[in-house]
């Protein structure tokens, strides 16, 4: 397999590298061992940094400007900012699993003054990745400029922006504070990247499956100092380079992929009506399972210290709840061995509205803790939304449901007005550009099945009980069992699914939208007027 190229752009005015320091820097990080030379390596370059900025003139006491001036002068072959040290942790773990890592300093494409430079070069080196990796500052709880700046070059080249579709983004956000916004950051920075059509995922299993990297870094060269940070940052490196590896393999399904329905909001019926229409539609395409709670008893998760209350395979329930009015437990085998998931809300005011949303969501708590039991699969949100509702549902779709080790789709949306849905065309262009990804994730992760990381491992985080129970598992090796399973159950499917010997799969072609076409609750098209 062609190793896959994996991005890092560092989106901070203070980048120590530039020009030849960019090669320089994948250099010296292809040249490190371990971890704890990877460590020593970044202590030193931040010390680098730190002396770079005393002989620009800290030492002196001159105002900022004039010591970031002859700060951009110093060569921009050493050293690195918070910023680069967080992404070039990432980097070296991404290259420690596989990829081929390339550094870019934005600073060099977008200047301090508001220039732009070089857009062919920028826009060569974000066509010949699989993945980018973006790693800046955090401002009032969002990115700063050079990433925005960033974002507005792909949104603004339509033929840029259409051949990035599908590939891979992950994000890191180092912030002044330990709680200074990274995650919000992140999370709005992931949102604007899926609707420009790439996928995204998070930092990966061993770091606790959240949104990506978060630094903490309140001067100049402290980056080194935030273990957690780091840590973060290597498990997004770590998680984009086994994800690309998925979209990069060479395998094809025999049948499309297996896609779950959950239907967690409704009112009038037109959600249930809209999974009906796609799942009609794109038959011949997928497999679909379709599961509506919206009528179902879902009791409320009660935060268990030890979740799940016992380590397990994946077909078993284990979540503590087992009332007989409480309906998860009947549900839980329906929520197994999907390749795509497609959470479906309706999003607009409605006497009749029936949701289950939070109270579904609450309970996958036991999921997300059994080891990831969602791990791999895509997702891609439905919401079938009304103007001027008060909900953030595609948000909170997509931040709860990303931190299930899952990967991220754009979410689809279905505009309501008057009691229609006047965009069927493109919830199914939408749709079926989901399907031809989900299909080459699915094959990919079949394929590798006998070398990549499956047995993901949840750690508790804040439980002192429950840590120490894992630390027991751990040593009494109870996980091993499930987790051996859990791969003989994807080797299997592989055995039964994937084509033999079957070219690197390619995304297939998406619905055309018919013009004058709308749809209203009872699916009927008609011209619109």
């Amino acid at each position: 397999m062609t190793p896959r190229r994996l991005l890092g752009i560092a989106a901070s005015l203070r980048n120590a590298r530039h020009g030849a320091g960019n090669r320089g820097l994948v250099d010296d990080l292809r040249a490190l061992e371990t971890k704890d030379a990877l460590f020593t390596y970044l202590a030193g370059q931040s010390r680098m940094i730190v002396e770079q900025f005393t002989e620009a003139g800290r030492r002196e006491g001159k105002d900022f400007l004039e010591l970031y001036r002859n700060y951009k002068r110093l060569g921009g072959d050493a050293g690195l900012s918070n910023s680069e040290t967080a992404l070039a942790a990432a980097l070296w773990a991404a290259h420690r699993e596989g990829a081929e890592i390339e550094h870019l300093s934005l600073s060099e494409h977008f200047t301090a003054d508001g220039r732009q430079r070089d857009p062919d070069g920028l826009r060569a080196k974000l066509l010949a990745a699989d993945g980018l990796l973006v790693s800046g500052p955090v401002y009032f709880g969002d990115r700063g400029s050079l990433a925005e700046s960033l974002i507005g070059f792909i949104a603004g080249d339509l033929r840029l922006r259409e051949a990035l579709r599908g590939r891979l983004y992950g994000g890191i956000a180092v912030g002044a504070k330990r709680n200074g916004g990274q995650e919000t950051t992140l999370i709005y920075q992931m949102l604007d990247m899926v609707n420009l059509g790439l996928l995204t995922v998070g930092n990966d299993s061993e770091s606790t499956a959240q949104y990506g990297g978060t630094g903490y870094a309140g001067d100049v060269g402290t980056m080194h100092k935030d273990a957690e940070g780091l840590e973060t940052s290597m498990g997004t490196g770590r998680r984009m380079a086994w994800v690309m590896k998925y979209f990069g393999a060479s395998a094809a399904l025999r049948a499309g992929p297996r896609v779950l329905f959950l239907v967690l909001q409704d009112a009038g019926g037109m959600a249930s009506q809209a999974v009906k229409h796609l799942t009609t539609r794109f038959a011949g395409a997928m497999q679909a399972s379709v599961v509506d709670v919206t009528g179902r008893r879902i009791e409320r998760c009660v935060a268990c210290d030890i979740c799940p209350t016992t380590v397990g395979f994946d077909e078993e329930y284990r979540c503590v709840v087992t009332a007989k009015a409480d309906s998860m437990g009947a549900l839980h085998s329906a929520l197994l061995h999907h390749d795509l998931i497609v959470p479906v809300v309706t999003s607009f005011q409605d006497p009749s509205l029936a949701s289950k949303y939070q109270l579904f969501v609450e309970r996958t708590r036991y999921i997300r803790r059994a080891d990831y039991t969602w791990s791999d699969a895509m997702v891609a949100p439905l919401v079938l939304e009304e103007p001027g509702d008060y909900r953030s549902l595609p948000i909170r779709m997509m931040t709860s449901f990303l931190r299930h080790h899952t990967v991220m789709s754009k979410p689809m949306m279905g505009y309501v007005r008057d009691g229609e849905i006047d965009n069927l065309p493109r919830v199914e262009v939408d749709f079926s550009r989901t399907l031809a990804q989900a299909t080459r994730l699915a094959a990919g992760r079949m394929a590798l099945a006998g070398e990549s990381p499956l047995a993901t491992h949840y750690r508790p985080v804040g439980y002192v009980i429950s840590t120490a129970k894992d630390v027991e598992d751990d040593r009494l090796e109870r996980r091993k069992d499930p987790a051996e399973a859990r791969r003989e159950h994807l080797i299997a499917d592989a055995q039964e699914r994937l084509v033999e010997s079957a070219p690197a799969a390619e995304p297939a072609r998406a619905v055309q939208p018919e013009p004058e076409q709308v749809w209203n609750a009872g699916l009927t098209s008609r011209a619109h007027h």
